[in-house]
């Protein structure tokens, strides 16, 4: 079994928002004494039941919460504790408790009955797992009654490898917590199921809410329900204005209600079009109302307001787009959603995400021009909350969506992004466009498959060509053209890719029936891709071109360049990419090929049997520093021992990024 890196959660390990199984929100810290009225207020609240299952015996909820938080001199305890609602109070609890240098801990939970069946335990289960692990812990043991099957699914089906026994009424299990694969994958598995759950409302809602729905032309309100009815959402709209509704009357052609909490039907979604000193009162009545998922178009937030928006939010059960965001669109036919700023757009392969709202507007705008449609776009606005890292996971899942777009200003997650990234990118090609030429960030895409663009230009040539659903059988490509000048640049530029290039030159006064006949026998050809390039001489008329292009079809990969044509740079035409300079097309052609070459190396992680971990564990233990000697023998722990002889000397160090976890600058 290989190296299996430990999941990264999206917020902290011990500290910070999670997600149930039904995509509701909920918030996890490290507990401890001062947390006793809450443990009793919780323990209270449990039946019966669940306090026997837990602790074998009748006890009372004030014995109960002083054994949950107490701990003796010579144990280590690790205390989580779930909170959920608003005002919040304690839903779930889990702790391990070992010896001090032992490597074995005992493990247990405590789930509130409403919330039983929500994953919990698990989530638990998998938090305590990584925190032991790091601290030096090899294995869980927990001792639970045979006939609480609950809570052995949850070990059963956790993916480690539980071993069990049973004596007399109680089962034991005891399992390794180092990670293996299998364990992995369920715990990235649980993660996007909650995901997904937590982003269904936004692009499937039953109903939606403009709160600041408004009658004026110029306000967000009346441009953000103009855009829903216009788009034909398929599902009720609903406007919500206290004064309007109070008296009765119409936003557009919509009845409107004076509070959300007024809406008699299901109201999944609401967009936020209120000024900022009414956005939290907006939020807290949506959340009264049940509502899942909130849009907030307001702008002027600064980063903490943003933060405490989002933490309101959660601890309603929200999840927040914004806020500061242009919205969302959903082009799918059955949802047809235009909730925000942008009008709904020509459906097609392409998804989006931008940090910036009016950026994002004109890029949709751009690949409309391209005729590549788009299945759907996400403005995310402040990035209090959601971010491209949960977008990532429903795109993942979306059979609508063929390549993914993000225009990145910052990283909420980095390390967290390139797991998914490299995960996500063996099925569906991911494209980004960051400012910032950091080889930190340059290196971080590589490593995860990301097609990195220069510019968005860049991004929307290598779209183009992507949104075509195919990739290049080979590295060998069929250039055929009829003029050298332009050809030397698509050459050098192919070559320059690491493609191998079979030029056929027909000329100057090459015809069309050459190109249709020279285009035959590329399609019958080894090479996996065929780039034409065309630039009109007087013997081939370019609508002439253009018409054997449209009725181009095979099973290569299909690039083409018309020079001088007027429109924008790059367009779908068919099955072929339509390019106006022969320099884009060969560079969209190369990082294809780039990103082929990387979809097809396994993902996996090499085994290292040999490496002795115990001992570069003591070695590390109480320094800040290590002399040359002690420096190389933790290397040769992993392997790496220090050459003797003479060479070049480089300095290899460590260093904690604050976002990008360890970094090895090698100078």
């Amino acid at each position: 079994m290989g190296y299996v890196p430990p999941p990264t959660p999206q917020h902290g390990l011990e500290e910070g928002p999670i997600l149930l199984k039904d995509g509701r929100t909920a918030f996890l810290r490290r507990a401890g004494p001062k947390d006793l009225p809450l443990f009793v207020e919780f323990l209270r609240r449990l039946s019966p039941e669940s306090l026997r299952m837990r602790f074998f015996s009748p006890i009372s909820p004030e014995k109960a919460a002083e054994l949950l938080l107490s701990a003796k001199p010579e144990e280590e305890k690790v205390i989580l504790m779930v909170l959920a609602g608003d005002p919040p109070r304690m839903v779930a609890t889990g702790e391990y408790v070992r010896l001090k240098g032992e490597g074995t801990a005992e493990v247990a939970f405590l789930v509130d009955d409403a919330f039983q069946g929500k994953g919990l335990g698990t989530l638990l289960l998998e938090r305590l797992a990584l925190i032991a692990a790091k601290r030096g812990v090899r294995r869980f043991q927990a001792f639970v009654l045979a006939e609480n099957q609950k809570m052995l699914n949850v070990f059963m089906e956790s993916g480690f490898q539980v071993r069990a026994r049973r004596d007399s009424g109680e089962v034991e299990v005891e399992f390794e917590i180092l990670l293996e694969e299998k364990a992995a994958e369920r715990f990235e598995w649980r993660e996007k199921v909650s995901t997904l759950a937590s982003l269904h409302p936004f692009f499937f809602p039953r109903g939606v809410a403009v709160v600041g729905a408004s009658r004026d032309p110029e306000s967000i309100g009346y441009r953000a329900l103009e855009n829903l009815i216009f788009g034909r959402f398929q599902g009720p709209v609903y406007p919500v204005n206290e004064a309007i509704g109070k008296e009765g009357g119409t936003v557009g052609p919509l009845l409107a209600y004076p509070r959300v909490e007024s809406i008699p039907s299901p109201v999944d979604l609401a967009v936020i079009a209120v000024p900022k000193e009414r956005v939290w009162e907006a939020l807290e009545a949506s959340g009264r109302r049940g509502v899942r998922a909130s849009v907030v178009l307001t702008t002027g937030f600064q980063d903490q307001e943003a933060r405490e928006l989002a933490d309101k939010a959660r601890r309603l059960g929200m999840r927040l787009l914004g806020p500061g965001s242009l919205g969302l669109v959903h082009t799918h036919p059955e949802v047809r959603l235009a909730a925000g700023l942008a009008p709904l757009p020509k459906p097609g392969p392409l998804a989006i995400s931008s940090q910036s709202g009016t950026l994002g507007r004109a890029v949709m705008a751009y690949a409309e021009g391209m005729g590549l449609g788009i299945s759907s776009f996400v403005s995310l606005g402040a990035k209090a909350d959601i971010s491209s890292n949960d977008l990532l996971q429903f795109w993942e899942e979306d059979e609508r969506t063929r390549v993914i777009l993000l225009y990145l200003e910052s990283f909420g997650n980095p390390r967290r992004f390139s797991r998914l990234a490299r995960r996500i990118g063996k099925k569906k090609p991911i494209l980004a466009v960051h400012p910032s030429r950091d080889p930190l960030v340059r290196t971080l895409f590589a490593q995860a498959g990301v097609i990195r663009a220069n510019s968005l230009e860049e991004a929307f040539d290598v779209a183009a060509l992507l949104a075509l659903g195919r990739l290049p059988e080979n590295n060998r490509v069929r250039l055929i053209s009829n003029a050298s000048g332009p050809s030397n640049l698509a050459l050098e530029a192919l070559r320059e890719g690491g493609l191998f290039v079979e030029h056929v030159d027909l000329g100057s006064t090459a015809k069309a029936e050459e190109f249709a006949r020279a285009l035959e026998e590329a399609l019958e050809g080894e090479a996996g891709s065929v780039f034409l390039l065309f630039v009109p001489m007087g013997f081939t008329s370019e609508e002439e071109f253009l018409a054997l292009l449209e009725k181009a079809e095979g099973n290569k990969l299909l690039l083409a360049c018309v020079m001088g044509s007027p429109g924008v740079r790059a367009r779908v035409m068919g099955q072929v990419a339509l390019y106006r300079f022969p320099e884009s097309a060969a560079i969209a052609l190369s990082r294809a090929w780039a990103y082929k070459a990387w979809r097809e190396e396994p993902l996996h992680f090499p085994d290292f049997p040999d490496l002795r971990l115990e001992e570069a564990r003591k070695l590390l233990e109480g320094k800040e520093t290590l002399s040359q000697a002690e420096g190389a023998a933790l290397l040769e722990c992993f392997g790496l021992p220090l050459g003797k002889g003479e060479g070049l000397s480089l300095k290899l160090t460590a260093k904690p990024h604050p976002l990008f976890g360890p970094v090895l600058p090698l100078v």
